[in-house]
């Protein structure tokens, strides 16, 4: 049999699985997000049946980027009621992550952003 364990063993093997499991710095998730909204209503087109039939909204986006930078699923956690809306929003965000650059403390770790999309046609 196996001999137990050493205490020295016991304490440092769960620092390593918090360490581990603590993923992406939520400061700079946060500070993504936002660069991520300021640069999205640079691609945002709002889609003329909409105008034309006074619709507006928000579509509130589930968007998980993955080890890769790249997007793992892009979802609609809210939305409009009107899919064209909800589409449009969509490929706001996709068109938007495409222009973006992951931060250095990002790269090679997932993680999730939420993010509103407005349609007001006061804008």
């Amino acid at each position: 049999a196996a001999p137990p364990p050493s205490a020295a063993t016991a304490r440092i093997e769960p620092q390593a699985a918090v360490q581990a499991a603590s993923g992406p710095d939520a400061g700079t998730v946060a500070q993504f997000r936002l660069e991520l909204m300021d640069l999205a209503p640079r691609y945002k087109k709002y889609p003329r049946i909409a105008q034309d039939n006074n619709w507006e909204g928000r579509v509130e986006l589930r968007i998980a980027i993955g080890e890769d930078g790249a997007i793992a699923s892009l979802s609609v956690k809210r939305g409009t009621g009107r899919a064209v809306l909800d589409e449009e929003a969509q490929a706001m965000i996709r068109t938007a992550k495409s222009k973006s650059v992951i931060p250095p403390a990002l790269r090679g770790k997932a993680f999730v952003l939420e993010i509103p999309v407005d349609f007001s046609l006061k804008d």
